[in-house]
């Protein structure tokens, strides 16, 4: 059996690849780890019970996919080439795919030009009832993330009107500026901040973007964020 600093330390020689998992490893109990030659399978739970992979291999990710249950339902952070292999013969409940974008490690930052402010718990149901993708949270793990995780907004007639957190495997999100204060730079304002206060912690800053949502993905490129990979999450029956 590895112990989950050992298998950090092997992911860690591929980073950018493996810092979904890696975080995700660092914040939550793991329940089981199988390793074949040099790909990596992780169970944990967050929110749900969450099947992460590791593999540039194929002979060595059907041999991890042999080892699946009926118990595992939910992936997490599935390449393109390995989700034929996981959904064959399966029913998909969901399923949300995105691109993954990395921020360079030396690129400068401009200063903020608004006070921008840590959440704190008491925001997690309002944030969740602004929420576009209920499907995918809840507000439970909205408090989970502002306890455990990076979280920052601005506000304005003494409310919040916009935040942005960091997801439970690090991934910089639920970036969202309510309807009537936008066109005010408040998200560009944000994901700065966030990018700053990520570097502070020695954290790598990434993020998620579905390719049809063009506003966010401009953003993101605007700021300088780099395409990596197109990433999935799934439920599967």
């Amino acid at each position: 059996m590895f112990s989950k600093d050992e298998i950090i330390k092997y992911l860690t020689r591929d980073k950018i690849k493996n810092i979904n998992m890696i975080n995700f490893i660092n914040t939550y109990d793991i329940n089981n780890i199988d390793m074949v030659g040099n790909s990596i399978l992780v169970r944990g739970k967050s929110d749900q019970n969450w099947v992460y992979i590791s593999s540039s291999s194929k002979n060595e990710f059907i041999k991890l996919v042999d080892k699946l249950t009926e118990n595992d339902k939910y992936f997490a952070i599935i390449e393109d080439w390995m989700l034929p292999y996981l959904i064959k013969d399966k029913k998909l409940l969901w399923k949300m795919t995105c691109m993954k974008l990395i921020f360079p490690e030396n690129l400068a930052l401009p200063e903020n030009k608004y006070n921008i402010k840590e959440l704190t718990v008491n925001d997690a149901e309002y944030i969740y009832n602004h929420y576009e993708y209920k499907d995918y949270a809840s507000a439970e793990y909205i408090a989970e993330r502002i306890n455990y995780g990076t979280s920052l907004g601005i506000y304005e007639d003494n409310k919040l009107v916009a935040w942005i957190m960091v997801h439970d495997d690090g991934a910089v999100g639920f970036l969202n500026v309510l309807h009537d204060y936008r066109r005010k730079g408040y998200g560009y304002e944000l994901t700065i901040a966030m990018i700053k206060k990520l570097r502070e912690l020695g954290e790598i800053p990434f993020v998620h973007i579905e390719e049809d949502n063009i506003k966010s993905m401009n953003l993101a490129l605007k700021l300088g964020f780099k395409k990596d990979r197109r990433i999935h999450w799934f439920e599967r029956e």
